[in-house]
């Protein structure tokens, strides 16, 4: 092994991904080559890190959510540049260790920190106010309201230009802990879940173009993939 070679190893040795004779071999390098011996140090807390979040499990309702998501949601083809012909098709060991680190970091990020906005529907997440805002300040914006079965009402506010919809709950009934108020976007595709709204919430949601009405029903309060029970509210929106 030459001293270029064992400059690339430093994020296969910090990830224990040598064989012995390479293992060796570094060893001996990193004992005279400051440079390489910051580098897998930095490696090596990295990886530390990114073993204790990955113990941290979702609990139950989040893995519920997460799964229906995946079950409903339309993957986008992977972005591909081709390469120039004669390139080296082959990553350096350095390189290919960098980008395995950045994977599983995104990964452990999308698990531990991602989850919680994404919940009720790709697209859509309770709005705090400001995102609320863009909707129903944007100058094409629609508002429509209806009550609701059993007392209360709800409100929807399209803006075509944006694609977005954005519904607030208003005194709904209070459910017990099984169960939440889900909000559905409808229309030729059939229903689409917009996400978990509260008695008194709002959520945002993307809106396909062929969509022309707005529903809320009682579920589980993991949420459905599907209606299951008749809507309390409907709003056309198309």
């Amino acid at each position: 092994m030459t001293t270029a070679d064992a400059h690339t190893l430093t994020g296969a040795y910090a990830l224990d991904a040598v064989t012995d004779l390479e293992r060796a071999a570094f060893t001996r390098h990193l004992a005279e080559c400051p440079v390489c011996a910051v580098e897998v140090a930095g490696f090596q807390e990295t990886a530390a890190l990114l073993g204790g979040a990955a113990t941290l499990a979702p609990d139950e309702r989040a893995r519920r959510r997460v799964l229906a998501m995946v079950a409903q949601t339309r993957q986008l083809p992977p972005l591909v540049t081709a390469e120039p012909v004669g390139r080296k098709q082959r990553a350096p060991w350095r390189r290919r260790a960098l980008v395995g680190v950045a994977s599983v970091a995104a990964a452990a990020a999308a698990l531990i920190g991602g989850i919680s906005i994404g919940l009720d529907h790709p697209g859509s997440a309770p709005v705090p106010g400001a995102e609320g805002n863009a909707v129903t300040a944007a100058p094409d914006a629609i508002t429509v309201r209806t009550a609701a079965t059993g007392g209360g009402a709800i409100t929807a506010t399209i803006s075509p230009r944006l694609g977005r919809v954005l519904v607030a709950a208003h005194a709904l009934p209070s459910l017990d802990a099984g169960h939440a108020y889900e909000v559905w976007l409808t229309g030729p595709h059939g229903p689409r879940s917009a996400g978990l709204v509260g008695s008194g919430g709002t959520v945002e949601a993307t809106v396909p173009q062929d969509t022309d009405g707005i529903a809320v029903t009682v579920e589980p309060a993991t949420g459905s993939l599907q209606p299951t029970t008749p809507p309390i509210a409907a709003l056309a929106v198309g």
